[in-house]
């Protein structure tokens, strides 16, 4: 087991719920200037230095009058007015009380200027609770640049390699991992699920989630669970686990797990599915969706485009023997929900659907 030195805490949206501070304040200056900016313009620079932030604002749709450093200082003069009466996010005690009764050493890492720091920590009252405190206001390079959290751990006088960062935003999880931290994102509850922080060591939903025995586990080098993309299991019947072999592992390329003379682990595509030997299971009834007529029992995986397309060759390639229940098809086209598709059954009737969103955006939208 590698012995951990320190634990690194971002600011904005680990310590304090302050990304809706941020969004309203940058909503607030950005109008005042006739920007019209959206919530991705916003969403796109989180965790980004505020004077970046105006810089990309101001290459994007040129204002007259202040500087791009005054529109920051103004967006950073009103987050503080917004976060004076702050409070921290569920967990964030115990974690820092849990990291300090082991003995790492606590160090914040932030993007926010220095001013707005010691505001937010005096809110918190947090002020004497981190060994070390850096703004990257003052870096050559700010996140998600590794030079931030390098400074911190030199600051700390811990080995980058030993130090774990805890993160909300995907510019402040590319940073400590690109200094060879440990990375523990915590994305707000919209980005939970999202792929872009796969390459976190873990995800967690909120620092209530957090222990010591996690760590243990994360410093030893297992593969925690990662919530960015939980994985599923599914049991289901079949009445000739042969035939299942055939086709979830050679038709839909599934590595093969755990077995038995009763069941089989199949790996679709990360997720865990069991095929159970029993009865022929009834074939399910359909509903109606955009016009076809699909199964409304049925399970399947959301795949990107490229994946979809070669999923569909190798069905394809097997001629009659696929069973299709609906076509590659494309459905909800012009939509927000438009979706390439297709429905075939399991050797025994099980309906399996596979699709692709040309945005994942695009999965939940109405």
């Amino acid at each position: 087991m590698a012995s951990m030195e320190a634990l690194i805490f971002d600011m904005d949206g680990v310590l304090l719920e302050s990304e809706s501070l941020w969004r309203q304040a940058e909503q607030e200056v950005s109008d005042s200037l006739g920007l019209n900016l959206g919530d991705a313009d916003f969403e796109s620079t989180m965790g980004v230095r505020m004077r970046e932030v105006a810089q990309l604002w101001y290459a994007k749709v040129p204002w007259k009058g202040p500087s791009t450093d005054q529109v920051a200082q103004r967006v950073t003069d009103r987050v503080s007015e917004l976060a004076a009466n702050a409070v921290p996010l569920p967990g964030v005690i115990d974690v820092l009380g849990m990291a300090s009764a082991h003995g790492y050493r606590l160090g914040l890492c932030t993007s926010s200027d220095t001013s707005l720091m010691h505001t937010v920590l005096k809110a918190l009252n947090l002020t004497e609770v981190f060994d070390v405190v850096h703004s990257a206001q003052g870096d050559l390079h700010g996140k998600p640049h590794p030079l931030p959290y390098l400074l911190t751990a030199e600051k700390l006088r811990a080995d980058p390699r030993r130090c774990f960062a805890i993160e909300d935003s995907v510019a402040g999880a590319v940073s400590a991992k690109a200094a060879g931290m440990t990375v523990i994102a915590v994305p707000d509850s919209a980005h939970t699920g999202s792929g872009r922080f796969g390459f976190a060591d873990v995800t967690l939903a909120s620092l209530t989630q957090l222990d010591h025995e996690m760590l243990m586990l994360l410093a030893d080098g297992a593969n925690v669970p990662n919530m960015s993309r939980p994985r599923f299991h599914r049991a289901f019947t079949v009445d000739d686990l042969a035939a299942a072999r055939w086709f979830y592992g050679e038709v839909l390329g599934c590595a093969e797990g755990r077995s038995a003379p009763e069941w089989i682990d199949f790996d679709l595509y990360g997720h865990q599915v069991v095929a159970h030997l029993g009865p022929r299971p009834p074939e399910p009834g359909t509903n109606a969706v955009d016009g076809h007529q699909v199964p409304t029992e049925h399970s399947g995986v959301l795949l990107h485009r490229p994946a979809w397309e070669e999923l569909v060759r190798r069905l394809e390639a097997e001629g009659d023997r696929v069973r299709w229940v609906m076509k590659p098809t494309t459905r909800f086209a012009g939509a927000a929900g438009e979706q390439q598709t297709c429905f075939v059954l399991d050797p025994a009737g099980n309906a399996l659907e596979f699709k692709a969103f040309r945005d994942d955006n695009y999965v939940f939208a109405r």
